[in-house]
């Protein structure tokens, strides 16, 4: 096996891991079993278990970037767009089962308190998402959908945080009752709270 693929084929099983157990509730080990590579070929890779969370998030952060990126040059008004994309994560994580959710969120909560180092991943991760959909609702503003005094960078951490709530509660409940509430009721009222009049 090539060097890239075994290290792309231990961060695919440690985003899997992650998210079904959390940071501190996956060792190594498993990690191996379910990739079928040896422990000496993770430390040619990878010199700590902190070190590989932080390539995996890097990994996840630049999958769903470019995931966000695309559903935000669909055609459609800018809040038409906003909406698909949220449909979009949420069909994807229907079609992942148990292992649906958002790795910001189950990492924030498993191993931040413990990592400097990945909480200020996850920070900057936020932010980042944060921007790209601050970005959408400038564009949102401009095509007059949002009112022109609207905090859009304000307005995208709501979103975010209602989004994390959902996915948490979504993973406790093993249904999407939450997404669906937090699509129909929660990002529309906070949008419309915002919208032109």
């Amino acid at each position: 096996m090539a060097r890239r693929d075994t290290r792309d084929l231990l961060i695919a099983e440690g985003l899997k891991a992650f998210l079904a157990r959390g940071y501190e509730g996956i060792g190594i080990q498993p990690i191996l079993s379910g990739a079928g590579v040896p422990k000496g070929s993770f430390y040619n890779f990878f010199p700590s278990k902190e070190a590989y969370a932080l390539a995996v998030v890097d990994a996840y952060a630049a999958r769903y970037e470019a995931f966000r990126l695309a559903c935000f040059a669909t055609d459609g008004s800018p809040l038409q767009r906003l909406r698909r994309y949220f449909e979009a994560l949420e069909a994807e994580m229907n079609e992942a089962g148990e292992t649906g959710g958002c790795l910001y969120g189950v990492l924030a909560q498993t191993s931040a308190p413990h990592s400097e180092a990945l909480r200020a991943r996850l920070k900057a991760a936020f932010a980042h998402w944060r921007g790209q959909l601050a970005g959408l609702l400038d564009t949102a503003k401009a095509a007059g959908e949002l009112a022109p005094a609207t905090d859009t960078a304000a307005l995208a951490d709501a979103l975010i945080d209602a989004y994390e709530g959902a996915t948490v509660r979504m993973r406790a409940e093993g249904d999407a009752a939450a997404m669906r509430r937090f699509r129909d009721r929660t990002m529309e009222a906070l949008l419309s709270a915002d919208a032109v009049a």
